[in-house]
């Protein structure tokens, strides 16, 4: 088995992060039987192991419900909470959240309990597996009145090319649009739809959303 650290998350590491972040404990057979289909267990294991050495995750060995059968189990270790819960990204990465979470103290209680940062959402859509191509928003969150609701961040940006994409794979969801005082007219000119929620570049958020 090979000795060396993961030196590099791969998508499908950051997955099984966020996985272990949302269940607290996962199974050797569970995180195999989804991210290793049809491969010995070795493969697995080797990949397990190398997040293991390099802090992200634990290994423990639990008792299983038949007397005398062990189950391999695993969980984050301190590095690996630190990536789910408090790795920022870079700093383009980091503002573009910043903005994208002027939403978030908006919505009542029960809607900020369904809210869901892009990349929970391309866990859960699979994109970790190969659906590249496939555009998600920034963030997403169910109303109180049922709906679920994307929120899509511009920082000043994106460009018409870019908006025009993202505007028709949204087609069909509401949608708020985040972005900075005077850029509303540059999104609704490439086909930006919604609510819009704008933003002072050199103060605070300016207030409610419009349509």
């Amino acid at each position: 088995m090979s000795k060396t650290k993961a030196k590099q998350l791969t998508p499908r590491d950051k997955a099984i992060l966020t996985d272990l972040a949302r269940c607290r404990v996962l199974s050797f057979a569970q995180i195999r039987n989804v991210y290793w289909p049809g491969s010995k267990d070795r493969t697995c294991q080797e990949r397990l192991e190398k997040l293991r050495k390099a802090g992200y995750i634990r290994e423990a060995a639990i008792q299983a419900e038949r007397p005398g059968r062990w189950m391999k189990i695993y969980c984050l270790d301190v590095r690996g909470k630190k990536f789910v819960f408090t790795h920022p990204g870079k700093s383009d990465e980091i503002l573009h959240q910043v903005r994208t979470n002027e939403i978030y103290y908006r919505l009542t209680e029960k809607e900020r309990s369904t809210w869901k940062i892009g990349d929970v959402i391309e866990v859960e859509r699979g994109i970790h597996k190969g659906g590249g191509g496939i555009e998600t928003p920034d963030a997403s969150f169910v109303s109180d009145e049922g709906n679920e609701v994307y929120v899509e961040a511009d920082v000043g940006c994106y460009t018409s090319k870019q908006i025009r994409e993202k505007a028709n794979s949204f087609t069909g969801k509401k949608v708020v649009w985040i972005c900075p005082e005077g850029r509303k007219g540059f999104l609704l000119k490439h086909g930006a739809r919604g609510k819009f929620f704008t933003y002072s570049v050199t103060g605070s958020a300016t207030g409610g959303m419009s349509a």
